[in-house]
């Protein structure tokens, strides 16, 4: 655990282990989580600690806070970063279909394009204003699908520091949030979102396999970090036919 933790703080340390136990079945949907002073005992942690790590945790969805039980584990969230999905009440072959039909196992990541250095878009709706004018950043894409079908088609845009080797990191399946936290030490702590539905162009109807000029949801996010000057860009197209968006931001 020393080592662990010298490298990303304490708490983000304990949110990991916990998370991870709970994604195996060490703890189910139902249980109980060890309480407060049991945690403190066994990682050897603050008070403060152990609840920041918690805080992470309820925001996430694994668990929920129950006065006078204590931390109850939750369904494991379907999520694609900020957001979770759940189907609608029928799909487009009016088959009907339960929440529980959508399982993490059906949510696939493609790269379409792999992390390479380039100047910040200039179709963007936000825009880094602390940043120097020579500042390169990293831009990636990438197709994420559930069973098969495309849900969201999305740009990432983040400065180049604190990132080193982010080109050989493996991202396919990948949670790109989990990348960033256990590789680099970078947690999301939140940000801005703007949001709009616009006509599909033919490259993003090509994307999400819609008909040109179908509507689908344009998200631009800044997403900010536990590092004051590294935040980073999402340039997001979704179809939302088929699937319900949800999320804390």
């Amino acid at each position: 655990m020393a080592d662990q933790l010298n490298r990303i703080p304490q708490y983000q340390y304990l949110y990991e282990v916990l998370r991870q136990d709970i994604i195996r079945g060490v703890f189910k949907a139902g249980d109980l989580l060890p309480s407060e002073s049991v945690l403190q005992q066994q990682y050897r942690l603050t008070q403060p600690t152990i609840r920041q790590a918690l805080s992470l945790l309820v925001q996430e969805g694994y668990i929920r806070k129950h006065q006078g039980k204590g931390s109850i584990v939750q369904s494991i969230p379907i999520g694609l970063g900020v957001m979770s999905l759940k189907t609608h009440a029928a799909q487009a072959d009016d088959r009907p279909v339960s929440p529980d039909d959508l399982s993490a196992e059906l949510i696939t990541t493609t790269i379409l394009a792999k992390p390479a250095l380039c100047s910040f878009p200039d179709d963007m709706l936000f825009f880094p204003a602390d940043e120097q004018p020579d500042t390169t950043y990293y831009c990636l894409e990438r197709l994420r699908s559930v069973d098969g079908r495309p849900v969201f088609y999305e740009k990432l845009i983040l400065p180049n520091r604190y990132l080193p080797n982010l080109a050989r990191q493996r991202m396919e399946n990948r949670s790109f949030f989990d990348l960033l936290r256990t590789k680099y030490g970078l947690v999301v702590t939140g940000g801005e979102q703007k949001i709009q539905a616009l006509p599909a162009d033919p490259a993003i109807a090509r994307q999400l396999q819609v008909d040109p000029g179908k509507p689908v949801l344009r998200l631009e996010k800044r997403i900010d970090t536990n590092k004051s000057d590294f935040s980073f860009f999402s340039l997001l197209f979704a179809r939302t036919d088929q699937f319900l968006l949800q999320g804390r931001f």
